[in-house]
């Protein structure tokens, strides 16, 4: 029989005892090159030649301290600093765009895989998990083709969730208020932190704590965290001369878009409002509002009565819910605003609840959907209200499972992995 060369030996060594991690970097090195081949498309975007390739230039032609001074663009100071950094760069604003973008979605999948390695204490599966994730279509599109930068703050909002999982509320706190102060989507993730102000915390089950009494709960002074540092994160525009008002009052003036730009209920998002509601904005806007708050005040009720059912597992499918509730009720919701709530659905679903498996499909697809009608001009194949009724099934179908969990309907367990 013919010897084994030493490097063939070396090779079926290394696969034996690391195949897994060698094929987790294949994956990303896969997911990489999907992002090298969608990152110099520029046509596509509805954004990029309109908005963020302007503010660029508009920062290369009057230097950051007088473009700062005078911000372009309606977004918040941290994203204006981005947009301003770039423009120091001696190439086109679409090259560090989507490399911060996709540094924002590895975050991501690290704190995908911290969180669900928390709850299953698998590691293979929740790293799997992670990795996973930058291949779903909203994931992959969003950041590298659309430009846009739905990754950054939710990577926030990740490792901040991580954190609340762990019980190291004041950690989640500050990382919800570097997303708050990244973009005001992150709104959609702080009811979740309030109710869980009022249940005094959760269980840890891990540590076979089922007293009421030893729950760890927070104070609500941490929540003056979240205003805290977005005051810091409006600084450096201030120091520059923009101007209190014109700063801080940034989210303010993004709320009145609903009606100065005309986006009416809803900016082609597939929720109710496609259902023939679109153009009514004036007459149902604050009855949205005001629905989406008495949705609110039922959970948070619930769970307060049902607060011995909360667990970790419970709590993140609570923080999934209340995000995506907000999608769902409140007006002038753009294509992407789901993308934090169906970054952490997917894995959940896979990992920890396989009977929402189907809403969770139901939900990507829809997403997909829309990114084929914003990005590759599919308007005339996508019917908006069918998607939007195939999508509000699959949130009540989650809404209604996850009320039974709270109350502690013994047929609700969660499944494994």
């Amino acid at each position: 029989m013919k010897k084994e060369l030493g490097i063939d030996k070396f090779i079926k060594n290394l696969i034996s005892k690391y195949l897994f991690e060698i094929c987790m970097l294949a994956m990303i090195f896969a997911a990489t090159a999907i992002r090298c081949e969608f990152a110099s498309e520029t046509t596509l975007s509805p954004d990029y030649e309109s908005y963020y390739k302007p503010w660029v230039d508009f920062y290369r032609q009057n230097g950051i301290i007088k473009g700062l001074g005078n911000a372009i663009g309606d977004y918040y100071v941290p994203l204006n600093v981005l947009y301003a950094l770039c423009s120091l760069l001696p190439v086109e604003p679409w090259i560090p765009l989507s490399v911060v973008t996709y540094v924002c979605e590895m975050l991501s999948a690290c704190s995908i895989f911290g969180i669900f390695y928390v709850l299953t204490g698998r590691k293979h599966h929740s790293m799997f998990a992670g990795v996973a994730t930058l291949f779903l279509p909203f994931v992959a599109f969003n950041g590298s083709l659309w430009k846009q930068v739905d990754s950054i703050y939710t990577c926030f909002i990740l490792i901040s969730i991580y954190h609340m999982l762990k019980q190291h509320y004041r950690a989640s706190f500050i990382w919800y208020g570097v997303a708050f102060a990244v973009k005001l989507q992150s709104v959609i993730f702080l009811p979740v932190l309030i109710i869980l102000y009022i249940t005094e915390g959760f269980h840890s089950y891990d540590k076979v704590v089922k007293d009421s009494q030893a729950r760890n709960s927070f104070s609500i002074l941490e929540f003056l965290w979240i205003p805290t540092i977005y005051l810091i994160a409006g600084l450096p525009e201030v120091l520059c001369g923009n101007g209190l008002r014109r700063t801080y009052l940034s989210y303010l003036y993004q709320t009145k878009e609903l009606d100065s730009e005309g986006y009416g209920m809803v900016s082609f998002f597939p929720n109710l409002y496609n259902l023939g509601l679109d153009d009514y904005d004036s007459l149902l806007s604050t009855a949205a509002i005001m629905l989406t708050f008495a949705v609110f005040i039922i959970i948070t009720f619930t769970c307060y009565r049902k607060k011995d059912n909360l667990d970790k597992r419970t709590v993140l499918y609570l923080a999934i819910w209340t995000a995506w509730t907000c999608v769902v009720l409140l007006p002038g919701m753009h294509e992407r605003y789901d993308y934090s709530v169906l970054l952490l659905l997917t894995p959940f679903a896979i990992l920890l609840r396989k009977k929402i498996l189907w809403p969770m499909f139901i939900a990507n697809i829809c997403s997909l959907a829309v990114y084929a009608r914003t990005l590759f001009r599919a308007g005339d194949l996508i019917n908006m209200p069918v998607v939007s009724l195939f999508y509000v099934a699959a949130y009540l179908y989650v809404t209604i499972d996850i009320l039974k969990l709270i109350n502690g309907d013994t047929g609700e367990k969660y499944g494994e992995a």
